[in-house]
Order: C-alpha cells, then sequence, then structure tokens
C-alpha cells in the first residue's frame, strides 16, 4: 500500500491523489508524476474510505458553493479521506465572498475517518456575515465529524467566530495541536450542538468555554511562520510544531548520549532579528515618514507583514542594506500589500516601478533589475531573480512610485543567496536556548541565516541510527552545551 510519512508516523492508504494547483491538470491521473490541479476534483475520485490526498505547496482553493447553509469549506463528500499538505506551505483557501447564501464555513467534514494534517486554511467568511452560525468554522449538514492535526485556521475576517455550527448531538470535531488566527474572541458556537476537542490548541485572542479543553492557551503571539513567542511551545506541547505531526523535521547526522543531531536544510535566505523601535545599520533609508517611528527602516526586513517601512515622499525613494562585505545575490524577495489593507498607512506598500541597485562604494549604483506597472494583492511577495555574477556590498531598492496614496514603502525584503551555504545555529528561538543555551538577544545589527542548516535533536527511523547528508561546504566545528 501506498504511504506518506509524517516525522515518524507512517499513514498507509489504498491510493494517494496529488494536487498541484500550479502545474497540475484535472485531466492528469493523480500520481505524483501527474497531479491533479485541484482538490475538489481529487475528493471526486476518492473511494468511500481509504483513499489521501496530498496537496502540494501552495494555495489551493477548496471553495465549495453549494446550498444556502453549506458553502466556503474543506467538503469530504462523506469521504474517510486524509488531507495532507507540506508543512506550512500549504494553503487551503476557504472563499465565502464568492457566494450569497446566508452561511460560510471552513471545514466540512461530515465522515468521522476524515483527517487534515498540516494545512493552512485561509477562511474569509464574506457578505457581512456576523451570526454564530453564519461564520461559524464547522458545518457539515446535521453534523461535522472528523479530526484536524497541525493544522493553521487563519480567520480573514473581522468578527467573532464560532468553532461550530452543528445542529446536530451527534456532531463531533477534534483539533490538534492547532493554531487559531483569529481578529476577536470567540463566541459560543449554535446551540444544539454536539462534542467538540480542543486538544493542544492555541489562539491569539480566547476561545469559547465549551467543549472539551485540554491544554489550550489564549492570549498566544506568534511569528509569520505561526511558531509561538510567548509560550514554550515544544515544552507544553502546543501549536503546530509540537505533537506527531509537528511541523520540525529531523534527520539525524549522528547520535550521542540518546541526542540525535542532524543539520536539517529548510531553505536559504538571509534574516533579520531586531530588539528595539530604531533604525541601526546595516539597515538604511533615504527618509522614514512623519510617523517615523512604526515605520523605519528595519520593519521592511521583521518578516511581519502588518509592519512596514515607510517614507515621506510620493516617489523617487529608496531603503537598502549593508552586507559588510561583497556578496553574490542570486534573487531579492518583496512583500507588498495591496489597498484591501486599510490600516496604519500600510496601503502605501505597494511599489508599482522599482529598480534594484547594487553598490561597492554606496556612492555609484548599477541597475540589476528594474521592474515596471507592478500590482499587488494581499501579502503578495514578488521575487526577481538576478544574475548573481558580481559581487555587491549594498542593495538598494529604489522606488520610483507606488500605486496610490502619499507614500512609498515596502512590507517586507528577503534575500536570497543560492550558491552560499551558512551553517551558523539561529540563535533567537526560545527552543534553541533551550537545546543548545543560546542567547535570545542578539545586537541589532546581527544577521541570522535562520532558513538554511538547523542543528536539531529527534528519535530516528533509521535503524542504524544514522543518517548521512552531503553538505556543501564542511562546518569548522560543532559544539555542544
Amino acid at each position: 500500500m501506498p504511504s506518506i510519512k509524517i516525522n515518524e508516523q507512517v499513514l498507509s492508504f489504498n491510493n494517494i491523489y496529488y494536487v498541484d494547483s500550479i502545474i497540475g491538470s484535472d485531466t492528469n491521473n493523480g500520481s505524483k508524476s501527474s497531479p491533479f490541479a485541484t482538490v475538489n476534483y481529487a475528493v471526486s475520485k476518492c473511494a468511500t474510505t481509504g483513499d489521501a490526498i496530498f496537496a502540494l505547496a501552495g494555495t489551493h482553493d477548496v471553495t465549495r458553493i453549494a446550498g444556502t447553509n453549506d458553502s466556503g469549506g474543506l467538503w469530504d463528500d462523506n469521504k474517510a479521506i486524509a488531507f495532507i499538505g507540506e508543512k506550512g506551505k500549504t494553503t487551503f483557501l476557504c472563499d465565502g465572498r464568492k457566494h450569497s447564501g446566508r452561511d460560510t464555513h471552513c471545514i466540512m467534514f461530515k465522515n468521522e475517518g476524515t483527517r487534515a494534517y498540516q494545512i493552512i486554511f485561509d477562511f474569509h467568511t464574506g457578505n457581512s456575515r456576523t451570526l454564530n452560525y453564519e461564520t461559524s468554522i464547522c458545518y457539515a449538514g446535521a453534523s461535522v465529524k472528523g479530526e484536524v492535526h497541525n493544522c493553521v485556521i487563519r480567520y480573514n475576517t473581522n468578527v467573532s467566530p464560532s468553532l461550530m455550527y452543528g445542529n446536530s448531538t451527534s456532531a463531533t470535531i477534534k483539533f490538534v495541536n492547532c493554531v487559531f488566527d483569529v481578529q476577536k474572541n470567540f463566541t459560543s458556537s449554535y446551540s444544539g450542538i454536539g462534542s467538540t476537542t480542543l486538544e493542544n490548541c492555541v489562539t491569539n485572542f480566547a476561545f469559547y468555554a465549551e467543549g472539551t479543553r485540554i491544554n489550550v492557551y489564549n492570549q498566544c503571539t506568534f511569528d509569520s511562520k505561526y511558531q509561538i513567542t510567548n509560550y514554550d511551545e515544544i515544552i507544553q506541547g502546543i501549536g503546530v510544531y509540537s505533537g506527531l505531526y509537528g511541523w520540525l523535521v529531523n534527520k539525524f547526522l549522528f547520535q550521542s548520549k540518546l541526542k540525535g543531531y542532524s543539520f536539517e536544510e529548510v531553505g536559504d535566505a538571509f534574516n533579520f532579528v531586531l530588539t528595539s523601535n530604531s533604525s541601526p545599520a546595516p539597515f538604511f533609508a533615504n527618509s522614514s515618514s512623519v510617523y517615523s517611528t512604526p515605520y523605519p527602516a528595519w520593519k521592511a526586513f521583521d518578516k511581519d507583514i502588518a509592519t512596514s517601512w515607510l517614507s515621506s515622499g510620493a516617489t523617487n525613494q529608496w531603503i537598502s542594506f549593508n552586507f559588510g562585505k561583497p556578496l553574490n545575490i542570486d534573487f531579492i524577495s518583496i512583500q507588498g500589500v495591496s489597498s484591501a489593507i486599510t490600516s496604519a498607512y500600510v496601503i502605501t506598500a505597494n511599489p508599482k516601478n522599482l529598480r534594484i541597485q547594487g553598490s561597492n562604494d554606496n556612492l555609484n549604483w548599477d541597475t540589476l533589475y528594474y521592474a515596471t506597472n507592478l500590482s499587488w494583492t494581499k501579502e503578495e511577495i514578488k521575487t526577481f531573480s538576478l544574475s548573481g555574477n558580481i559581487k555587491y556590498q549594498n542593495i538598494r531598492i529604489f522606488i520610483e512610485s507606488n500605486n496610490g496614496g502619499p507614500y512609498i514603502g515596502i512590507s517586507d525584503i528577503t534575500f536570497g543567496f543560492n550558491g552560499l551555504r551558512s551553517y551558523i545555529l539561529p540563535s533567537c528561538s526560545m527552543r534553541n536556548m533551550l537545546d543548545y543555551g543560546m542567547s535570545n538577544t542578539p545586537q541589532l545589527n546581527t544577521m541570522l541565516r535562520e532558513n538554511n542548516y538547523v542543528l536539531q535533536k529527534d528519535n530516528s527511523g533509521n535503524k542504524e541510527k544514522i543518517r548521512i547528508k552531503d553538505l556543501e561546504k564542511k562546518p569548522i566545528s560543532i559544539s555542544f552545551n
């Protein structure tokens, strides 16, 4: 039987259908080499029980438009299906703005054997729906059933969410190690609900006191990757990075004293950690807005969509970064927003025409990329590939104009170095402080390779207790506290 391994858990199925929203086609056969394009079509191909749908990284529109009361969300067609995503990379869009019926919901599992793993649900209720049965996260006719493991429910509507519109005492739904990213406190679910369970779950506001609550945390804060910042998620066992299907992946490099250690490759991009509302070197900008305290230069590098750098002018403004030495830059990703975000002048973080420039003396600037007529949707990231043939110490984003508004700004910037590897353990997570005694208060201008080779520890599925990984460069040393 085909299987999928999530951490050390091996899940076997009769069939596994793959879905790729970018290159897939619903005329394909659904294999890994010939994936479907849509999750909803994959559901139609699943048997009553025993099949799985693996949704590859990307955004998948799973919106189901049905009756007045049951539109908007992921539907299992009363089949015991396992919906599986890539950790932190697979998003299911449940968009209630696409229909005018009374209700919209997110998770619509009718079969008690249905499971969801490692998916980010992007849920929009739409159409000014406000009542608890109109905006509930879960609904499936007379009852909702199944389980949701290590998923994020991102509730993208500014109303008080309810957990379930069960309308039946037979309704039962269980969430395990899930994160609920909402905009207001939860309200009570619709009367007549059955059993709801939240286990090792967290929210940034507060859950309503209904159902069964096991190790549940309110008022949590988390970063853009949903790592909890005000609690120790690993020790408490809460959130998407903990549990049997946690987002952490570990592969042994070697084992010592009952602990396994490995280098885990999780990407390749420079990230920055700051602890002050100042704009220290190596971040520079020609100007900050009159609201300089909330919008300094470094906020274009803090990996937070809710913050931005803003300039005081509407044309010809720039922001730059000094790497300290010339480096080959392979790509630059810029995160912008559209006018859909209207608070705190963030609407101006939407460049229209810009130049990416490089310099080694901070005086003479070469144009590396010229982009015109850019347009943005909410929280969109645009990546610009560079030649990487010439090393530059300074990179500048020169914005000639934006798409409207009195200011110019950028929400976030990431530099990519595909040919450069680093083996520095990130020092700013509580997890690494506990495991390795690293400091949690770096200097403001410290540059970290957060998304690179990370030293981890865990049990290994390899019977020899060792796995070998080829590294492009060997570390100078490895030490343990």
